[in-house]
Parts: C-alpha cells; structure tokens; sequence
C-alpha cells in the first residue's frame, strides 16, 4: 500500500494540524496610549541644587554673604558681637601714632614696648588705639611669632615692593573688602577694633615665656 505524499505525516496515531504563522495579540486601545517601541525616554529628575543660605549679621540683622565681615556694619562675622573692622581712617592714623612713638621713645623704646604687645595681637598704637590683629584660620587674636613676621618680614617686603610701585601698596586696604593691606595677606590676618578688650588673650591661652604663632 503506497502512502499518498500529499496526506501529512501521522504521529502517534494522530493527525498534527499544520503549523499557523503566529499573530501579534492586538492590545486594547487606550486614548492616550503609545505605540510599542515609541514610548519617551523616562528623563532622569534633577533636583535643584540647594542653595546656600545667606549668614545673617548679628550686629545689623542683615544678609551678609559669604564674607569675613558684614559689608553693612563692618562686625567680623566669625567674632564676638561688637568686634568690627578697623575702618581705613583709624588705620591710617594708626600708622602716623606708630611714626610719632617711634620718634619719641627713639626707636629702642618703640622696639622694646612692640616686643611686649606682641603676644597680645597688638603694637604699640594699636594697644593705644584699641585695635588688634586676628589670625583669620584659628579665628583668634594673633600671637607673637606671627605678629613679628607680619610687623618685621612682612613689612619690610612689602616696602621694597612700594618704594617701586609709587607707594600703591600701602593703600591697598581702600579696595580691599576686608580691609586687608598686602603684609595681612601674606600672615593671613585682619586688624580689628576691640574697644572692650574681648579678645585680650588669657593667660591660659599660652605657655608663659612660650612664643606662639
């Protein structure tokens, strides 16, 4: 008995119905919906930066920035309240006082009397004037060794540097935000007024007979 060709093989005993071309299962429609394969990439949220809140100046009340001092009041932001910036005149009169002192104690006088005040921020006019001289990364009054390096080093570089510059550098705190002539750069201070002595150093604060910086 031949087998016709055109009949489908039999498996089993049973007759396998030919395979259909599979179809795509048709999804419900939606008013809003997209199709397959067009959906929008997802944007990754970006959350805005936080802002920096401004430091309110305790002495006015008013935003101060990101500044050592209030730009309003002139109070030294990371000092007690009431220590303000010495303004550019009381500076100025400073260094004529300084002049005047070193003329009448004969320069050995000054010297000796600066050597003193140096552990307290200070030189002779500025004791006088009640100013004093804060080492700005420690927030804190200058010591000695710092205080000799700013008055003597710093200084005197600072002099060779205006005796060519037609004396510009020694006006630099009229520009200067915080006031800071370029020898307060180079020690990283600030000359503040201290009219209560509230930053006079304690005996506590250092070693006796121990220079600091």
């Amino acid at each position: 008995m031949t087998k016709n060709h055109d009949e489908p093989w039999r498996t089993g005993g049973e007759h396998q119905a030919p395979a259909r071309p599979r179809q795509w299962e048709q999804q419900p429609e939606h008013p809003h919906s997209t199709p397959p394969g067009l959906e929008p990439r997802s944007t990754p949220s970006v959350t805005p930066a936080t802002l920096k809140p401004l430091v309110e100046c305790p002495t006015c009340g008013k935003a101060a920035g990101d500044e050592l001092s209030c730009q309003f009041c002139n109070q030294v932001l990371f000092l007690p309240r009431g220590i303000t910036l010495s303004t550019a005149g009381l500076r100025f009169g400073g260094y004529i006082l300084e002049g005047v002192l070193i003329i009448c104690t004969l320069v050995i006088g000054w010297a000796i009397w600066a050597l003193i005040v140096f552990q307290y921020g200070q030189t002779p006019a500025k004791q006088l004037l009640h100013m004093r001289v804060i080492y700005i990364p420690q927030a804190r009054t200058a010591r000695w060794l710092r205080m000799a390096f700013r008055e003597i080093i710093a200084k005197t570089i600072i002099g060779f540097l205006a005796a060519v510059t037609f004396l510009i550098p020694y006006f630099w705190l009229l520009w200067d935000r915080n006031r800071q002539e370029l020898w307060d750069k180079m020690s990283t201070t600030l000359v503040v007024s201290d009219r209560e002595d509230q930053l006079q150093p304690q005996p506590s604060d250092s070693q006796a007979g121990t220079p600091q910086a």
